[in-house]
């Protein structure tokens, strides 16, 4: 790095106000907002992008099969003109509140250095306000834009980024600040779902069996599919190793692909109705979530499935089967170049920031997210934010001064990639 840089990044990590930082992602905290029901966290965002400086807006988003309608807080720092745009991107939604937990999960709780709440992923993005701002209070002249894009419904498939995206939201380069533990993430799976209808007959407890309409239990034939799929969260090897699941192994997707036996009901027709337990169930749905590598799609797991369901039914003549997959929510897995402008910024920052370079991320790597919409819209990227190891469980919690970290390499990549020339 030069010394040139070297200055500017010191500038701007100097103006980094570290109350700044934690007494937003607090508020930010404060504020209940399941997917479908971000609009006044989306409120609060956009009131805080203005107080900062940067043009801002709510932008409706409209609802999907799997929420209602919503909202997202975009903001914009503009540069002059002639230089690379950079997106920072964050989803404002968060779990549902789950038994356990010993700290209220909407009072912003500082206790030990931690702050307790819903910081997936909604301190993240409090940290990319903070970032702005020092940005513009060290006096850094950009070139290129900056959007900071605060998404509703991440957790339902990406539906305010998508809606971003769709609505010309969108840069050249981009930075997610999903948790990494402030580790550098390149790729992570895809979540593809699977719907394995089996089909039985019904008949009466008290009757016997007729020749031609036997009487076919449709939940005892599951159990043979669930022993053909093989164990859950075990990693598969290729065909020509002995895995049913075709695969090519892709670096950066070790222990992938990988597969979860899911809800499982039985009872009598489309409905799974349980009122006669006296009636063989006649039809059996399995969810299976498969976790893929690159070059993995539907088409290549419904004719992996097919292949393995058929070798039942060979067996099985009362054997029968139906396939249907579930809606998309992220059926792209992520696949970073290496080697971007935008990692060697995060790179340089944290080497700022932390006194060493960063690590490759692992916390991600199993889990899917919306750096697979902006790779598929032509955006290159890097996943990079605070907090993991607690994540999405009771008492989610992340350091304080991890937030302060993050903001100051935040304020570094921001003051790096926007003053680049097109």
């Amino acid at each position: 790095m030069s010394p040139a840089m070297d200055t500017m990044f010191d500038k701007v990590i100097a103006c980094v106000d570290a109350e700044d930082v934690v007494e937003r992602s607090r508020q930010a905290l404060r504020i209940r907002s399941i997917s479908g029901e971000e609009e006044k966290v989306a409120r609060f965002f956009v009131d805080e992008m203005r107080a900062a400086g940067l043009e801002a807006e709510l932008q409706p988003v409209p609802a999907t099969p799997a929420m209602g309608p919503s909202f997202n807080a975009i903001g914009r720092l503009k540069g002059k003109g002639g230089g690379k745009s950079l997106m920072l991107n964050g989803h404002i939604d968060h779990n549902p509140t789950s038994d356990g937990w010993t700290k209220d999960p909407f009072g912003g709780v500082i206790e030990d250095g931690w702050l307790y709440g819903f910081v997936h992923m909604k301190a993240a993005d409090a940290t990319y306000i903070s970032a702005a701002k020092a940005v513009m209070k060290a006096g850094i002249e950009l070139k290129g834009d900056l959007v900071l894009a605060l998404v509703c419904g991440e957790l339902r498939g990406g539906a305010g980024t998508r809606h971003a995206l769709a609505n010309g939201v969108r840069a050249d380069y981009f930075v997610l600040g999903e948790p990494t533990e402030l580790d550098i993430g390149l790729n992570h799976t895809a979540s593809i779902v699977l719907y394995i209808h089996v089909l039985g007959r019904s008949k009466h407890f008290a009757t016997i069996d007729t020749p031609g309409v036997k009487g076919v239990n449709a939940v005892e034939k599951v159990a043979k599919v669930i022993a053909a799929l093989g164990p859950s969260h075990t990693p598969f090897p290729p065909a020509d190793a002995g895995g049913w699941l075709a695969h090519k192994p892709a670096a950066g997707f070790e222990g992938l692909p990988q597969l979860n036996v899911g809800p499982i009901r039985g009872g009598i027709g489309k409905t799974h109705d349980i009122t006669r337990p006296a009636l063989f169930p006649d039809r059996c749905t399995l969810t299976v979530d498969f976790r893929i590598v690159p070059g993995m799609n539907k088409e290549t797991i419904r004719a992996d499935v097919e292949r393995l369901l058929d070798t039942i039914a060979a067996a099985d003549p009362d054997f029968r089967y139906e396939l249907e997959f579930a809606q998309d929510f992220f059926p792209l897995p992520f696949d970073a170049p290496r080697d971007s402008p935008v990692v060697r910024s995060v790179t340089a920052a944290h080497r700022r920031v932390h006194g060493a370079d960063p690590k490759p991320a692992t916390v991600l790597k199993f889990a899917a997210s919306d750096a697979s919409w902006m790779a598929a819209a032509g955006m290159t990227g890097v996943i990079y934010g605070p907090t993991g190891r607690y994540l999405s469980r009771p008492d989610e919690r992340c350091r304080t001064d991890d937030l302060v970290r993050a903001a100051r390499a935040y304020a570094c990549v921001i003051a790096d990639m926007c003053t680049r020339s097109a």
